[in-house]
């Protein structure tokens, strides 16, 4: 066994011999100099750069570090205290979604690997979570200690108190998921039990858009650090689906947000993807969730397959463990609070509208450790963090700097311990920024009843480089008297392919410059030629692609991007509309929960 089995921190603790100064150190090693211990002697905290360090501390050499040195070793993270930490709450050890030991017919280890960050102390301290949702029983036995109503609100009744009525549980499950408290042995936990979070009640009668985007924004009352959505547009019913565009409004209230909120670094925005997959939900048809800043989130069902219900698309981030049928045929809910009824607490919760309020806890426990992250930092956290290891299926893309992603599951199945390992070592990153081509006017007939090799196919040269952290942007403009007829395919200079919206039943017309998400690229260059192919599944109608831009959102360089992809996939640290109107009038008052 190893003598130090404790997992390193990337860090070395150095105590420098007397004519060396830490300059000299820093330029001789190439290491980045972190803090001088509060320790009687004169040590040093130096860790290894992720750039000029590709094997970590192993490309130090021996000779330098003696030369420099009187002594040096490695930091990592102590085995000691605190102890193992077990709740004592009654339903916790039935929390598959926390820690997945096999119960319920489930597979040991699907689950958001959460233990392992509460032993380490970390609980979601001084964080605050902001729920948008249909209001919450806050004087429930296993929420009430955390529950904040300073920042809370009813949009719905303008009050400040947002309980809602008794028919309004949704909001009070999500609140449980994320913050329940711990140790009073009621109901069980929530990911981040020792978080605050407030309520801002939207999902009622009378509800507008502009509440929304007060809801989302509004930090009048104190620090918002991350919002969970649970809620959006209607995505599909048994018509079809439909392409729904966030309100421009919304939109630029999210994005002011990100920019100004949180003191400056960016509230983070957590949004379910949609419980639409039996219609052929795609998250790119609708959702707050494809706006390239969010985390979008979809559900894994308790033995890692993709629940049934959860939207598809390459617009998802993150999955979390929610409800669903296992391979055994046996439909299993999640454990939380419920409205004050006999017990208080709930085993048929579910739907992405579970899965969204892990992530969110999760990212409060990210906060909590580092609280100087901004957003763009935190997605990146938790798709270089996300695991696949539990999950069900083999059909993943990877892409040219060795990311899987996956339609169903985004990157992968968060994990809470990665995680927070992640932040707590997180170097600074460059500026973030964003970059769209110009509009690329086209006015060609699209294929009819095209098959596999029968594309309009258009080609852009893209000369910026740019590492891409967020995402990338299609704008397009289709004229089409059934849209939905469409599919658009989108393949980056490295030969990365995604399918971005397949054929499917929407006898809607029109695109006009809608926004579509892939998220797949992460860390490719944006520089090169990029290629965009459009189909038409059916036949009879005949549609023209009318232009179209990119818009890519990561960090910029100046130099041209490596030529050697990193096959690894290990954490690399990159440092990141019209449609039709009587649909639109429906949607915009039709916000259901998930």
């Amino acid at each position: 066994m190893e003598q130090n089995p404790s997992r390193e921190t990337g860090e070395l603790v150095v105590q420098l011999k007397d004519n060396v100064s830490v300059e000299e150190f820093v330029a001789q090693t190439g290491m980045v100099f972190v803090r001088k211990l509060k320790l009687r002697k004169d040590y040093y905290l130096f860790k290894y750069d992720r750039v000029n360090h590709k094997n970590g501390l192993d490309s130090i050499p021996v000779l330098s570090l003696e030369t420099l040195a009187v002594s040096y070793e490695r930091n990592r993270y102590h085995n000691n205290v605190p102890s193992e930490y077990n709740p004592t709450d009654s339903l916790f050890y039935d929390q598959f979604h926390l820690k997945n030991t096999g119960q319920y017919d489930g597979k040991t280890g699907v689950d958001a690997n959460v233990s392992p960050a509460w032993d380490k102390g970390y609980f979601g301290k001084n964080i605050t979570i902001s729920i948008l949702d249909d209001g919450v029983d806050h004087a429930h036995e296993d929420l009430s200690s955390n529950f904040m109503m300073k920042g809370s609100w009813d949009y719905c009744l303008d009050q400040n108190d947002p309980i809602g009525t008794r028919n309004d549980t949704h909001g009070t499950s999500c609140a449980g998921i994320a913050a329940a408290t711990d140790g009073n042995g009621v109901c069980g936990l929530g990911v981040a039990p020792k978080a605050n979070f407030n309520m801002r009640r939207i999902l009622c009668d009378g509800s507008t858009y502009s509440d929304i985007a007060e809801a989302l924004t509004d930090e009048s009352q104190g620090v918002i650090h991350v919002t969970s959505n649970s809620w959006g547009p209607v995505q599909c019913d048994k018509d079809g689906c439909y392409y729904w565009t966030t309100p421009s409004f919304v939109r630029d209230a999210v994005l002011d947000a990100v920019q100004n909120g949180r003191e400056g670094k960016g509230i983070v925005y957590v949004w379910a993807v949609g419980n639409y997959a039996e219609y052929g939900g795609n998250v790119n048809f609708a959702r707050g969730s494809k706006i390239a800043q969010v985390i979008g989130v979809a559900a894994v069902n308790n033995d890692g397959g993709h629940s049934f219900y959860s939207s598809v698309g390459s617009a998802i981030v993150v999955s979390g463990v929610s409800s669903g049928y296992n391979s055994k045929g046996n439909y299993t809910g999640t454990r939380t609070t419920d409205r004050a009824t006999t017990t208080s607490c709930r085993d048929d919760f579910g739907g992405t509208s579970s899965a969204t309020p892990v992530v969110a806890g999760v990212v409060a426990l990210i906060l909590e450790a580092n609280p100087n992250l901004n957003y763009w930092q935190v997605q990146q956290i938790i798709i270089e963090t996300a695991s696949r290891e539990n999950l069900q299926t083999d059909n993943w893309i990877q892409n040219s700097k060795g990311f899987y992603y996956h339609e169903h599951f985004g990157f992968g199945l968060v994990d809470a311990s990665a995680a927070l390992d992640a932040a707590l070592n997180w170097d600074a990153d460059p500026t973030f920024e964003q970059f769209e081509t110009d509009l690329q006017t086209v006015n060609k007939i699209i294929p009819d009843n095209g098959g596999s090799d029968d594309y309009l196919t258009e080609k852009i040269q893209v000369e910026k480089n740019y590492t891409i952290v967020g995402g990338v942007e299609i704008r397009i403009s289709i004229t089409h008297d059934f849209i939905g007829d469409i599919g658009i395919h989108l393949e980056s200079p490295s030969g990365t392919n995604i399918d971005i919206v397949e054929p499917h039943i929407d006898y809607n017309p029109n695109l006009h410059n809608y926004p579509l998400f892939a998220k797949n690229f992460y860390g490719e260059s944006s520089k090169g030629e990029w290629t965009i192919r459009v189909y038409d599944g059916y036949e009879d109608d005949i549609g023209t692609l009318d232009s179209y831009k990119l818009i890519f959102y990561g960090i910029p360089h100046e130099s041209d991007p490596t030529p050697t992809p990193d096959p690894s996939g290990s954490i690399s640290n990159f440092g990141n509309y019209s449609f039709l109107l009587s649909f639109f009038l429906l949607a915009i008052i039709q916000l259901i929960i998930f």
